[in-house]
Order: C-alpha cells, then structure tokens, then sequence
C-alpha cells in the first residue's frame, strides 16, 4: 500500500527516516514515499488540501489552526510531546535586544506555519498585533537568511537548533526563545485516506511508535542525531534532552489551550 508522507527536514523526523531505512514500513506491507517540504506547515497543509499527500507531521499550532479552518484533515497522532524551542532571531548586524522588538516586521515562511502563528504569539508579548504588512513571506530557512542581510530589519521564529548553523556563520542573531504550552509536532492524515485506509495509518503510527521507542532507549541516539542533522556532540545531546517523542494520541488538555490561543488571535477563520 503505497502512503505519501511530508515532513519538514529536521531532526525531530529522525523516527521516520530510522524506520524507513531499516525497512520497517516495507515489512509492516507499507509503501511509503517521504516528501520532505523546507517550507514548512504551510505548505504541507496546502498539500493535503490539493490531495498531494496521505500524512503529515506538522507543527501543533499549525495543524490545529488548519483543521479548525476547515483543513481536510484530522490529527491522528501525537509525535513530539515536548514543545519546541522557537529562537527569535535578527539580523546579526544589527544592534537589536528582546527588549525592543516591537514594531518590527516579522519574516515568515508561509501564512498558516509555524513561524507565522508564532510570529503572532511573540508580538503579543511584546504587546502589539501585526498587520499583514508586517509579515513578510519568505518561503524557508534559507529565504529568511538571505531577507536578514537585505532592507530593513525583520524578526524571524524558528527552531534555535535548525537555525543555529545560520547563526554561527554571522547572518542572524537569536535573543530569545519562545516555548509554547503544547506539544511540538503531531500527526495528520487526510479525512479520506483515513476512511478509505485507518488501518494502514494504525499499521505505520505502530511501526513509527516502536522506531521512536528504541531510539529513546538506546544506546547510540546521539551519534545517531549527529548523523542526521549534523549536530556537533555537543549540540545533539542538548538537543535530545529536551526532545521527547510519543506517538499516542495527544492530550486534550494543551489542545483546548491553543484553540483559545488561536481564537484570541484571530486566526480562527472557518471555510464556508
């Protein structure tokens, strides 16, 4: 049974790509194709509605943001229960504190990602709400890069340990780091895959679930993630002791937090 899968090409997929090289999907009767897509939730949610894709693994907000606006999608499964570390980031040449953001532009990959809801998030912290002029569309990591080292300042989010190559080389400065109260990443597939097909969705969360506890318990993870994501030994072991994995469905708890996030945000807009 062939199953279309995106994700985003980051370490947190590493349960996925272990279990895709060992064959396990192949044994468990799952043909599966990986997509990975550098834009991010945005896209990926474009993606289920153009029918391009079965499954997803995409940010929490931006999958919960998604389906309530009418996404032709349900979330099947929690992956990453730990919330991610979204940096805030500046052009590395400016001289710009957490302290003084408001106003600024924000950089974000896609309407509807991640870096987008964040966006929102942090500017509410710092006590103002952007326009849409102030986001500016930016695609992906390596858009973000090139928009810091060109025209007026921006403010970009994203995962601090994604971007910190970037920051390492002097492009951007990250000056703070924004966590969020649920979960980082969850799992969606179509609604009519899901009816046509639950049980081959039952068959790959149970082969990614078992992938997911071996690598938590075994005895190489951080060579593993240096492999992977080409972490220094440093980087991966900080990195893995604030990532936790579970795939089961998530708690209902953070999930009502974040629908009253997004209503108070005004991103909650349903299709007709």
């Amino acid at each position: 049974m062939k199953l279309r899968v995106a994700g985003v090409p980051e370490p947190y997929n590493l349960p996925w790509h272990l279990a895709m090289e060992k064959r396990h999907f192949r044994k468990a009767g799952i043909d599966l194709h990986w997509h990975v897509v550098h834009e991010g939730t945005g896209r990926m949610c474009q993606m289920l509605r153009d029918g391009e894709l079965d499954m997803a693994v995409l940010v929490t907000e931006g999958a919960q943001r998604d389906i309530l606006n009418g996404g032709p999608h349900r979330i099947v499964s929690g992956f990453v229960e730990s919330a991610l570390p979204w940096g805030v980031h500046v052009p590395a040449s400016l001289d710009l504190e957490a302290g003084n953001l408001r106003g600024i532009p924000y950089a974000i990959s896609r309407m509807g990602s991640g870096s987008h809801i964040m966006a929102l998030l942090h500017a509410e912290q710092q006590g103002w709400r952007p326009l849409e002029t102030d986001l500016e569309v930016v695609h992906n990591m390596a858009g973000a890069a090139e928009r810091m080292q060109q025209g007026p300042p921006v403010i970009f989010l994203w995962e601090q340990y994604v971007t910190r190559r970037w920051v390492q080389a002097g492009v951007m400065r990250c000056v703070d780091v924004v966590r969020a109260p649920w979960p980082g990443f969850v799992i969606t597939a179509g609604t009519g895959f899901l009816q046509r097909h639950a049980a081959v969705v039952e068959r790959a969360l149970a082969v990614l679930r078992s992938e997911a506890d071996v690598l938590k318990g075994g005895p190489h993870p951080v060579e593993l993630v240096m492999q992977n994501a080409g972490f220094t030994p440093a980087v991966a072991q900080e990195w893995l002791q604030h990532v936790c994995w579970k795939v089961e469905p998530p708690a209902p708890g953070p999930l009502a937090a974040l629908n009253g996030t997004l209503e108070k945000l005004g991103l909650l807009h349903p299709r007709a």
